[in-house]
Protein backbone atom coordinates (compact mmCIF):
# COMPACT_ATOMS: atom_id res chain seq x y z
CA UNK A 1 0.00 0.00 0.00
CA UNK A 2 1.42 3.49 -0.68
CA UNK A 3 0.26 6.91 0.97
CA UNK A 4 0.38 10.35 -0.57
CA UNK A 5 0.44 12.14 2.69
CA UNK A 6 0.47 16.23 3.07
CA UNK A 7 2.44 18.01 5.98
CA UNK A 8 3.76 21.67 6.88
CA UNK A 9 6.34 20.50 8.95
CA UNK A 10 8.54 17.69 9.40
CA UNK A 11 12.11 17.20 11.73
CA UNK A 12 14.53 18.95 12.26
CA UNK A 13 12.29 21.79 11.36
CA UNK A 14 9.16 21.96 13.71
CA UNK A 15 7.31 24.57 15.94
CA UNK A 16 5.38 22.45 18.03
CA UNK A 17 4.12 18.47 18.24
CA UNK A 18 3.07 18.74 14.66
CA UNK A 19 6.39 17.60 13.37
CA UNK A 20 6.94 15.28 15.91
CA UNK A 21 3.75 13.34 15.37
CA UNK A 22 4.09 13.23 11.35
CA UNK A 23 7.96 11.78 12.00
CA UNK A 24 6.86 8.96 14.11
CA UNK A 25 3.37 7.99 12.67
CA UNK A 26 5.80 7.89 9.41
CA UNK A 27 8.33 5.77 10.53
CA UNK A 28 5.91 3.55 12.09
CA UNK A 29 3.82 2.96 9.19
CA UNK A 30 7.13 2.36 7.29
CA UNK A 31 7.92 -0.33 9.46
CA UNK A 32 4.50 -2.04 9.08
CA UNK A 33 5.14 -2.16 5.54
CA UNK A 34 3.55 1.13 4.58
CA UNK A 35 5.19 2.90 1.64
CA UNK A 36 4.76 6.80 2.37
CA UNK A 37 5.17 9.41 0.41
CA UNK A 38 5.89 12.98 2.35
CA UNK A 39 5.03 15.95 0.86
CA UNK A 40 6.12 19.53 2.14
CA UNK A 41 5.70 22.63 0.78
CA UNK A 42 9.42 23.52 0.93
CA UNK A 43 12.69 22.00 0.82
CA UNK A 44 13.82 21.64 4.13
CA UNK A 45 16.46 18.63 5.53
CA UNK A 46 14.73 15.83 7.24
CA UNK A 47 14.50 13.07 8.88
CA UNK A 48 13.88 9.69 8.58
CA UNK A 49 13.33 6.96 5.39
CA UNK A 50 10.09 8.04 3.76
CA UNK A 51 10.05 9.41 0.44
CA UNK A 52 9.94 13.12 0.53
CA UNK A 53 8.91 15.27 -2.24
CA UNK A 54 9.02 19.38 -2.11
CA UNK A 55 6.39 21.47 -3.63
CA UNK A 56 8.56 24.57 -3.86
CA UNK A 57 10.67 22.04 -6.84
CA UNK A 58 11.47 24.34 -9.51
CA UNK A 59 9.90 22.07 -12.47
CA UNK A 60 7.05 22.88 -10.67
CA UNK A 61 6.84 26.70 -9.65
CA UNK A 62 8.79 29.59 -9.41
CA UNK A 63 9.43 29.57 -5.96
CA UNK A 64 13.03 27.67 -4.97
CA UNK A 65 13.32 28.80 -1.14
CA UNK A 66 11.83 30.69 1.77
CA UNK A 67 13.97 32.68 4.13
CA UNK A 68 11.59 31.20 6.86
CA UNK A 69 9.77 27.96 7.82
CA UNK A 70 5.92 28.29 7.67
CA UNK A 71 4.66 26.98 10.82
CA UNK A 72 1.01 25.96 11.82
CA UNK A 73 -0.18 27.97 14.36
CA UNK A 74 -0.26 31.45 12.75
CA UNK A 75 -3.73 33.32 11.85
CA UNK A 76 -4.80 33.07 7.83
CA UNK A 77 -3.05 36.67 7.62
CA UNK A 78 0.07 36.20 9.24
CA UNK A 79 2.74 36.83 6.88
CA UNK A 80 6.05 34.71 4.99
CA UNK A 81 8.62 35.99 3.19
CA UNK A 82 9.99 33.99 0.04
CA UNK A 83 12.46 34.12 -2.88
CA UNK A 84 10.87 33.66 -6.00
CA UNK A 85 13.93 34.07 -8.09
CA UNK A 86 16.83 36.08 -8.00
CA UNK A 87 18.35 39.50 -9.87
CA UNK A 88 21.06 39.37 -12.57
CA UNK A 89 23.58 40.81 -9.82
CA UNK A 90 22.34 37.56 -7.51
CA UNK A 91 20.14 39.23 -4.99
CA UNK A 92 16.90 37.82 -4.40
CA UNK A 93 13.45 38.92 -5.17
CA UNK A 94 11.12 38.23 -2.21
CA UNK A 95 7.23 38.08 -2.12
CA UNK A 96 5.24 38.02 0.93
CA UNK A 97 2.57 35.91 1.50
CA UNK A 98 0.04 35.27 3.57
CA UNK A 99 -0.39 31.94 5.47
CA UNK A 100 -3.48 31.48 3.47
CA UNK A 101 -2.00 32.26 0.37
CA UNK A 102 0.72 29.61 0.81
CA UNK A 103 -1.87 26.83 1.76
CA UNK A 104 -3.58 27.71 -1.79
CA UNK A 105 -0.25 27.58 -3.77
CA UNK A 106 0.71 24.29 -2.00
CA UNK A 107 -2.77 22.68 -3.01
CA UNK A 108 -2.40 24.00 -6.71
CA UNK A 109 1.56 21.95 -6.56
CA UNK A 110 -0.40 18.96 -4.99
CA UNK A 111 -2.65 18.84 -7.99
CA UNK A 112 0.47 18.65 -9.84
CA UNK A 113 2.64 16.13 -8.03
CA UNK A 114 -0.67 13.89 -7.42
CA UNK A 115 -0.89 13.11 -11.25
CA UNK A 116 2.87 12.57 -10.99
CA UNK A 117 2.83 10.40 -8.39
CA UNK A 118 1.62 6.38 -8.23
CA UNK A 119 -0.22 5.69 -5.03
CA UNK A 120 -3.72 4.12 -3.22
CA UNK A 121 -4.55 6.89 -0.54
CA UNK A 122 -4.21 10.40 0.20
CA UNK A 123 -3.44 11.91 3.98
CA UNK A 124 -3.15 15.20 4.95
CA UNK A 125 -1.94 16.41 8.28
CA UNK A 126 -3.72 19.58 9.90
CA UNK A 127 -5.54 22.51 8.24
CA UNK A 128 -2.41 24.18 6.12
CA UNK A 129 -2.49 20.84 4.06
CA UNK A 130 -6.02 20.31 3.75
CA UNK A 131 -6.35 21.98 0.48
CA UNK A 132 -3.29 20.26 -0.98
CA UNK A 133 -5.19 16.88 0.03
CA UNK A 134 -8.34 17.80 -1.63
CA UNK A 135 -6.30 19.26 -4.42
CA UNK A 136 -4.77 15.78 -4.67
CA UNK A 137 -7.99 13.98 -4.40
CA UNK A 138 -10.10 16.07 -7.07
CA UNK A 139 -7.12 15.22 -9.65
CA UNK A 140 -6.68 11.66 -8.61
CA UNK A 141 -10.43 10.42 -7.15
CA UNK A 142 -8.54 8.11 -4.83
CA UNK A 143 -9.92 8.35 -1.09
CA UNK A 144 -8.37 11.39 1.28
CA UNK A 145 -7.61 11.72 5.13
CA UNK A 146 -7.93 14.57 6.76
CA UNK A 147 -6.10 14.46 10.37
CA UNK A 148 -6.54 17.05 12.66
CA UNK A 149 -3.99 17.67 14.93
CA UNK A 150 -5.99 21.18 16.02
CA UNK A 151 -9.22 22.70 14.51
CA UNK A 152 -9.36 26.49 14.81
CA UNK A 153 -11.35 26.49 17.84
CA UNK A 154 -8.43 25.51 19.92
CA UNK A 155 -5.98 27.94 18.31
CA UNK A 156 -8.53 30.76 19.30
CA UNK A 157 -9.43 29.23 23.07
CA UNK A 158 -12.39 29.60 22.49
CA UNK A 159 -15.37 30.91 19.75
CA UNK A 160 -13.71 33.62 18.10
CA UNK A 161 -11.79 31.56 15.22
CA UNK A 162 -10.53 33.05 12.37
CA UNK A 163 -13.17 32.73 9.64
CA UNK A 164 -10.71 31.62 6.49
CA UNK A 165 -9.61 28.85 8.83
CA UNK A 166 -12.90 27.50 9.82
CA UNK A 167 -13.92 27.51 6.26
CA UNK A 168 -10.94 25.68 4.98
CA UNK A 169 -12.09 22.97 7.66
CA UNK A 170 -14.96 22.78 7.35
CA UNK A 171 -15.89 22.65 2.97
CA UNK A 172 -12.40 19.88 3.53
CA UNK A 173 -13.93 17.88 6.15
CA UNK A 174 -17.26 17.49 3.85
CA UNK A 175 -15.11 16.82 1.12
CA UNK A 176 -12.96 14.13 3.22
CA UNK A 177 -13.47 10.02 3.04
CA UNK A 178 -12.74 9.57 6.52
CA UNK A 179 -11.48 12.33 9.16
CA UNK A 180 -9.10 11.06 11.83
CA UNK A 181 -8.66 13.35 15.38
CA UNK A 182 -6.07 12.85 18.07
CA UNK A 183 -8.59 12.45 21.21
CA UNK A 184 -12.10 12.41 21.69
CA UNK A 185 -12.20 15.76 23.21
CA UNK A 186 -10.97 16.67 19.41
CA UNK A 187 -13.83 14.62 17.52
CA UNK A 188 -16.35 16.14 19.56
CA UNK A 189 -15.45 19.39 18.72
CA UNK A 190 -15.97 18.22 14.67
CA UNK A 191 -19.05 17.22 14.95
CA UNK A 192 -20.58 19.69 16.98
CA UNK A 193 -18.81 22.82 15.53
CA UNK A 194 -18.48 21.62 11.74
CA UNK A 195 -21.40 19.51 11.80
CA UNK A 196 -19.29 16.32 10.81
CA UNK A 197 -20.70 13.43 10.86
CA UNK A 198 -19.51 11.00 13.95
CA UNK A 199 -19.25 7.72 11.83
CA UNK A 200 -17.23 9.88 9.32
CA UNK A 201 -14.38 10.41 12.41
CA UNK A 202 -12.22 7.96 13.59
CA UNK A 203 -9.97 8.63 16.97
CA UNK A 204 -6.30 7.64 16.70
CA UNK A 205 -4.72 8.94 20.03
CA UNK A 206 -1.16 9.84 19.41
CA UNK A 207 1.56 7.89 20.98
CA UNK A 208 4.85 8.03 22.67
CA UNK A 209 8.34 6.67 22.04
CA UNK A 210 9.12 3.28 23.90
CA UNK A 211 12.84 3.45 24.46
CA UNK A 212 14.08 4.20 27.66
CA UNK A 213 15.60 8.05 26.90
CA UNK A 214 19.08 8.74 27.34
CA UNK A 215 20.26 10.64 30.70
CA UNK A 216 21.60 14.26 30.44
CA UNK A 217 24.03 16.53 32.98
CA UNK A 218 21.41 18.40 34.97
CA UNK A 219 20.58 21.77 34.30
CA UNK A 220 19.62 24.41 36.40
CA UNK A 221 22.28 23.05 39.02
CA UNK A 222 23.07 26.04 40.73
CA UNK A 223 19.19 26.39 41.61
CA UNK A 224 19.17 22.90 42.60
CA UNK A 225 22.12 23.38 44.58
CA UNK A 226 20.28 25.97 46.77
CA UNK A 227 17.19 24.22 47.21
CA UNK A 228 14.85 25.15 44.78
CA UNK A 229 12.24 23.18 43.49
CA UNK A 230 11.58 23.50 39.50
CA UNK A 231 8.08 23.62 38.15
CA UNK A 232 8.25 23.62 34.50
CA UNK A 233 6.03 24.73 31.26
CA UNK A 234 7.03 23.28 28.22
CA UNK A 235 5.11 24.65 25.08
CA UNK A 236 4.19 27.94 22.43
CA UNK A 237 3.42 30.65 24.62
CA UNK A 238 -0.09 31.50 22.92
CA UNK A 239 -3.43 31.99 23.99
CA UNK A 240 -4.33 28.85 23.73
CA UNK A 241 -1.68 27.33 26.06
CA UNK A 242 -3.07 28.78 29.42
CA UNK A 243 0.59 30.12 29.97
CA UNK A 244 -1.64 33.20 31.71
CA UNK A 245 -3.13 30.71 33.98
CA UNK A 246 -0.10 28.85 35.21
CA UNK A 247 1.80 32.58 35.70
CA UNK A 248 -1.20 33.83 38.36
CA UNK A 249 -0.89 30.29 40.14
CA UNK A 250 2.79 30.56 40.60
CA UNK A 251 2.22 34.31 42.48
CA UNK A 252 -0.42 31.89 44.93
CA UNK A 253 2.54 28.96 44.99
CA UNK A 254 4.90 31.66 45.59
CA UNK A 255 3.26 33.21 48.47
CA UNK A 256 3.38 30.00 50.49
CA UNK A 257 6.36 28.24 48.85
CA UNK A 258 8.81 30.88 47.92
CA UNK A 259 11.75 28.43 47.08
CA UNK A 260 10.25 27.44 43.72
CA UNK A 261 11.38 28.37 40.12
CA UNK A 262 9.01 28.83 37.34
CA UNK A 263 10.40 27.95 34.02
CA UNK A 264 9.13 28.58 30.93
CA UNK A 265 10.52 26.91 27.87
CA UNK A 266 8.66 28.16 24.42
CA UNK A 267 8.41 31.37 22.55
CA UNK A 268 5.01 32.66 20.87
CA UNK A 269 2.48 35.63 19.91
CA UNK A 270 1.90 35.86 24.04
CA UNK A 271 5.75 36.41 25.27
CA UNK A 272 6.18 40.21 25.97
CA UNK A 273 2.19 39.82 27.47
CA UNK A 274 3.46 37.18 29.93
CA UNK A 275 6.80 38.79 30.81
CA UNK A 276 4.77 41.69 31.37
CA UNK A 277 2.09 39.70 33.78
CA UNK A 278 5.31 38.38 35.55
CA UNK A 279 6.83 41.92 36.32
CA UNK A 280 3.16 43.14 37.41
CA UNK A 281 2.46 40.29 39.61
CA UNK A 282 6.10 40.49 41.35
CA UNK A 283 7.30 37.07 40.43
CA UNK A 284 10.91 38.25 38.60
CA UNK A 285 12.70 35.91 41.09
CA UNK A 286 10.65 33.15 40.54
CA UNK A 287 10.47 33.09 36.75
CA UNK A 288 13.11 31.93 34.22
CA UNK A 289 12.48 31.88 30.80
CA UNK A 290 14.73 29.72 28.17
CA UNK A 291 13.33 30.48 25.38
CA UNK A 292 12.37 27.47 23.27
CA UNK A 293 14.00 24.61 23.45
CA UNK A 294 13.90 21.28 21.66
CA UNK A 295 15.85 17.77 21.67
CA UNK A 296 18.72 17.69 24.43
CA UNK A 297 18.04 20.75 25.80
CA UNK A 298 14.17 20.26 26.57
CA UNK A 299 15.13 16.83 27.71
CA UNK A 300 17.54 18.22 30.56
CA UNK A 301 15.16 20.11 31.08
CA UNK A 302 12.64 17.55 31.92
CA UNK A 303 15.19 15.63 33.61
CA UNK A 304 15.72 18.56 35.82
CA UNK A 305 12.21 19.43 36.91
CA UNK A 306 10.33 18.25 40.10
CA UNK A 307 7.12 18.59 38.15
CA UNK A 308 5.71 19.88 34.92
CA UNK A 309 2.55 21.97 34.06
CA UNK A 310 -0.11 21.47 30.79
CA UNK A 311 -2.59 24.34 31.37
CA UNK A 312 -3.72 24.59 28.18
CA UNK A 313 -7.53 26.06 27.55
CA UNK A 314 -8.15 23.79 24.63
CA UNK A 315 -5.32 20.83 23.63
CA UNK A 316 -6.70 18.28 20.95
CA UNK A 317 -3.71 15.94 22.60
CA UNK A 318 -0.72 17.55 24.46
CA UNK A 319 2.48 15.24 23.95
CA UNK A 320 4.61 17.18 26.63
CA UNK A 321 3.18 14.80 29.51
CA UNK A 322 4.11 11.83 27.99
CA UNK A 323 7.53 13.10 27.05
CA UNK A 324 7.92 14.54 30.66
CA UNK A 325 6.83 10.75 32.50
CA UNK A 326 9.26 8.88 29.93
CA UNK A 327 12.08 11.13 31.79
CA UNK A 328 11.01 10.59 35.28
CA UNK A 329 8.82 13.48 35.82
CA UNK A 330 5.43 13.81 36.60
CA UNK A 331 2.60 16.30 35.36
CA UNK A 332 -0.35 18.34 36.27
CA UNK A 333 -2.47 18.76 33.23
CA UNK A 334 -5.70 20.88 32.48
CA UNK A 335 -8.77 18.74 32.15
CA UNK A 336 -9.49 20.34 29.01
CA UNK A 337 -6.91 17.83 27.01
CA UNK A 338 -6.96 15.30 24.80
CA UNK A 339 -4.31 13.29 26.72
CA UNK A 340 -6.35 13.23 29.71
CA UNK A 341 -8.21 10.23 28.47
CA UNK A 342 -5.65 8.10 27.73
CA UNK A 343 -3.11 9.29 30.82
CA UNK A 344 -4.94 8.65 34.21
CA UNK A 345 -1.68 9.02 37.01
CA UNK A 346 -1.79 12.52 36.42
CA UNK A 347 -3.42 15.16 38.58
CA UNK A 348 -6.20 17.24 36.76
CA UNK A 349 -7.21 20.83 36.83
CA UNK A 350 -9.53 22.72 35.10
CA UNK A 351 -7.43 25.63 33.19
CA UNK A 352 -8.70 28.86 34.58
CA UNK A 353 -8.51 27.14 38.11
CA UNK A 354 -6.15 28.85 39.25
CA UNK A 355 -6.68 28.45 42.97
CA UNK A 356 -6.65 24.27 42.40
CA UNK A 357 -3.77 24.72 40.25
CA UNK A 358 -1.44 26.18 42.84
CA UNK A 359 -2.86 23.44 45.72
CA UNK A 360 -1.89 20.90 43.03
CA UNK A 361 1.50 22.54 42.44
CA UNK A 362 2.09 22.76 46.25
CA UNK A 363 0.58 19.80 47.01
CA UNK A 364 2.89 17.76 44.55
CA UNK A 365 5.73 19.60 45.57
CA UNK A 366 5.37 19.09 49.43
CA UNK A 367 4.90 15.50 49.10
CA UNK A 368 7.35 13.55 47.02
CA UNK A 369 5.66 10.21 47.30
CA UNK A 370 2.67 11.90 45.40
CA UNK A 371 5.15 12.41 42.21
CA UNK A 372 6.43 8.93 42.87
CA UNK A 373 3.98 7.44 42.81
CA UNK A 374 2.54 9.65 39.33
CA UNK A 375 5.77 8.77 37.65
CA UNK A 376 5.82 4.63 38.88
CA UNK A 377 2.00 4.25 37.24
CA UNK A 378 2.03 6.66 34.41
CA UNK A 379 5.27 5.02 32.83
CA UNK A 380 3.48 1.76 33.45
CA UNK A 381 0.60 3.05 31.19
CA UNK A 382 3.10 4.35 28.58
CA UNK A 383 3.77 0.61 27.62
CA UNK A 384 0.08 1.24 26.16
CA UNK A 385 0.24 4.58 24.55
CA UNK A 386 2.81 3.81 21.44
CA UNK A 387 3.31 5.23 18.28
CA UNK A 388 3.24 1.68 16.94
CA UNK A 389 -0.22 0.97 17.80
CA UNK A 390 -1.57 4.71 16.52
CA UNK A 391 0.10 3.89 13.22
CA UNK A 392 -1.97 0.27 12.95
CA UNK A 393 -4.89 2.25 13.42
CA UNK A 394 -4.62 4.43 10.83
CA UNK A 395 -2.97 1.38 8.63
CA UNK A 396 -6.74 -0.29 9.17
CA UNK A 397 -8.30 2.84 7.94
CA UNK A 398 -6.51 3.27 5.15
CA UNK A 399 -7.15 -0.44 4.16
CA UNK A 400 -11.25 0.43 4.56
CA UNK A 401 -10.79 2.49 1.92
CA UNK A 402 -9.16 0.50 -0.12
CA UNK A 403 -11.55 -2.68 -0.62
CA UNK A 404 -10.03 -4.22 -3.06
CA UNK A 405 -5.92 -3.77 -1.75
CA UNK A 406 -4.25 -5.81 -0.21
CA UNK A 407 -0.81 -5.59 1.79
Amino acid sequence: MRVLTFGWEFPPGQSGGLGFACQSLTEELLQSGVEVIFVLPKTQATHGNARFVFADSARLVKVVQANMTPVPYQQANNIIDSIVGYRKDGTPIIKSRTIIEEAHRFAHQASIIAKEEKFDVIHAHDWTSYLAGVAAKLATGKPLILHVHATSFDQAAGENVDPEIYRIEKECFALADKVVTVSGYTKNIIVHKHNVPAEKVEVVHNGCGNNEPQRHPPALEELKRQGKKIVLYHGRITIQKGVDHFIRAARRVVDVYPDVMFVISGSGDMTTQIIELVGSLGLSDNVLFAGALWFEDRDKMYQSADLVVMPSISEPFGLVPLEALQHGTPSIISKQSGVAEVLTHVLKVDFWDVDDMANQILSSLKYPVIRQQMVSEGRQQLKNISWSQAAEKLRRIYQSLLQYVTT
